[in-house]
């Protein structure tokens, strides 16, 4: 799996910018705010898009040169799963969502893991990702299924024990595992060799009424996970970010600084 990004890249993930903002402006918007905040990279969020496939593959041709013109790099992440209700490999929409951030120009592209029935049909998923240059990566959602500990290391030791290991790894959201009712600690020790990338939140409250917040607002050991998960990989900010841009330049310092001494003290930017 090949990478552009480098050990202290901070991506800000878009919807931090607010979903309305984001839907009604678009991305193209956004990327200014993360250029100006300091940001390495932005995570495309396909739900924020509006009109049909087409429509969304030019807009994403449209957003591939704005991302050179600002120096940033790009995460295309799609809210489906890999797999479809009935347990088995959604190769159609693998395929689709991997031409999509090819278009982007991202180097990886991100879904979900719902509905993981324990297998994996490991020669079609070698074979759809060896026809694209991008990197797959599976995130630890908030849904019932296909979010917790066993369902990851049972995916991921199907995916080594294939000959050879198909290349795919995993987006850690720090913060959803409370969704989940697993420890986000225990999470990291079952998990951390895969892990390429780390969705970066707390989270403050319980059952219906949980809800991302900035780092140290909430309740999740944040500095414990991060300081055993891998140090090389890239880090994104997926909480609400205010909307005073020095203090989202702030968050980025500090998130930036978290990835190599743990000391961002994030409580100070407000």
């Amino acid at each position: 799996m090949q990478s552009t990004q480098s050990p202290s890249d901070i991506f800000i993930v878009a919807s931090a910018y607010g979903v309305d903002f984001v839907q009604k402006q678009g991305h193209a918007a956004v990327l200014p705010l993360a250029a100006n905040a300091g940001a390495d990279g932005l995570e495309v969020r396909r739900e924020l898009f509006l009109g049909s496939d087409t429509e969304i593959a030019l807009q994403l041709a449209g957003l591939k040169s704005l991302f050179g013109a600002h120096g940033l790099q790009a995460v295309y992440s799609a809210p489906e799963s890999l797999f479809r209700p009935d347990g088995d490999l959604d190769l159609a929409l693998l395929a689709s969502r991997l031409h999509e951030a090819e278009i982007l120009g991202a180097a990886t592209l991100k879904l979900q893991m719902h509905d993981y029935a324990g297998r994996v049909d490991a020669a079609a998923l070698q074979r759809a990702l060896g026809q694209s240059p991008v990197t797959l990566l599976l995130e630890n959602g908030q849904q019932k299924s296909g979010c917790s500990i066993s369902e990851f290391t049972s995916f991921f030791a199907a995916c080594s024990a294939n000959s050879p290991a198909i290349p795919v790894a995993m987006t850690f959201d720090i913060g959803n595992w409370s969704w989940a009712g697993e420890d986000p600690v225990a999470a990291v020790q079952a998990l951390a060799p895969h892990v390429r990338y780390i969705h970066c939140k707390d989270v403050q409250g319980s059952g219906m009424r949980r809800f991302a917040v900035a780092l140290d607002e909430g309740n999740v050991d944040w500095r414990a996970c991060l300081s055993r998960l891998p140090g090389a990989v890239t880090r994104a900010i997926e909480y609400p970010l205010p909307a005073d841009p020095a203090a989202q330049a702030c968050h980025v310092r500090q998130l930036r600084a978290a990835a190599t001494s743990l000391s961002c003290g994030a409580s100070t930017c407000q």
